[in-house]
């Protein structure tokens, strides 16, 4: 028997702002945030399992990025020119999953890893 075999099936949030959520599987390695140091619904104390939440983005959706440019008047230097782009997904969510009561906590990235509440989808 694996010891993924406790494991929930990935979050049921598939939204996001309004943005489309794919998660990858669940896997003991933490990237991004500090896994709890203990489960808000049952108190154990157990190792979490981790998955990350990757946002796409919205259709049409840019962002600003830097561009380097070859200088016209200096030979072999660069200057940067700000320019707009299509915005580009994200790791923006954190999920963690209790392996003795398998509940899940979601967190997101650009709040801080501030608690999301996954019955209550955020739309803007």
């Amino acid at each position: 028997m694996s010891h993924l075999s406790a494991v929930p099936p990935p979050p049921d949030y598939p939204e996001h702002n309004g943005r489309r959520v794919e998660w990858d599987p669940w896997q003991r390695i933490h990237i991004m945030c500090l896994p709890p140091t203990e489960c808000a619904q049952c108190g154990s104390t157990a190792e979490a399992y981790f998955a990350a939440g990757v946002i796409q983005p919205a259709p049409g959706e840019t962002t600003q990025d830097t561009r380097q440019r070859p200088s016209s008047r200096v030979p072999g230097r660069v200057w940067e020119q700000r320019v707009t782009v299509h915005q580009w997904p994200y790791y923006g969510l954190a999920a963690f999953a209790c392996p003795d009561c398998r509940g899940v906590e979601v967190y997101d990235s650009r709040e801080d890893f501030a608690p999301v509440d996954t019955a209550r989808p955020t739309l803007f």
